[in-house]
């Protein structure tokens, strides 16, 4: 994987990156990801994998503030497009139907027990927790939107796989004490 570090140092100062040799070595990657989270999140919606996938590029590569520097930084920005546009097109698809049952979102598919949500709500306790401690958000975002193992989320991180483990048993606390009844 030091060779996608190396295409993203490549495209470092130049006035408009050019993202398309990384996404094409991902691809496979990010449309199995993408894949878990449309089936999972955006059940009988019309967004699929594969658009789930050419909108994640087309907003990281028009973006001009963006300044990838390696394998890390570009997961974690894939996670947050992605996830930013499942809670647009989820919101888009409540505000047409104007307030008709809202898709469930769970977090257990990642060995968490968590009540079922609305994306939108999911979205805006991660808001929450950015404010908290922003590496956890992102670690939620690599390991729920990305859809990461924890061991390579601790190989990104440079840290051990009980450290993220215990990171993320504290995201899925704070998050599942956001999204309660309780919480809201």
């Amino acid at each position: 994987m030091a060779e996608i570090t190396e295409l993203l140092r490549a495209q470092e100062g130049r006035e408009a990156p050019d993202l398309g040799p990384v996404f094409e070595r991902l691809y496979a990657d990010l449309k199995r990801i993408a894949r878990a989270r449309v089936g999972q999140l955006c059940s009988g919606d019309t967004l699929g994998a594969t658009a789930l996938v050419h909108e994640a590029f087309l907003k990281l590569s028009g973006s001009d503030q963006l300044s990838l520097t390696n394998r890390r930084h570009f997961f974690t920005c894939a996670a947050l497009a992605m996830r930013q546009i499942l809670v647009d097109n989820a919101r888009s698809a409540n505000a047409e139907k104007r307030g008709a049952g809202l898709e469930q979102v769970t977090l257990g598919h990642c060995d968490a027990e968590a009540p079922a949500v609305g994306l939108p709500d999911l979205d805006l306790a991660l808001d929450d927790l950015d404010r908290i401690n922003p590496e956890l958000r992102e670690l939620v975002e690599l390991r729920y939107f990305a859809g990461l193992s924890m061991p390579v989320i601790a190989e990104l991180r440079g840290v051990s796989l009980r450290t993220v483990t215990r990171d993320w048993e504290r995201a899925r606390s704070l998050l599942q004490l956001r999204l309660s009844a309780d919480g809201l």
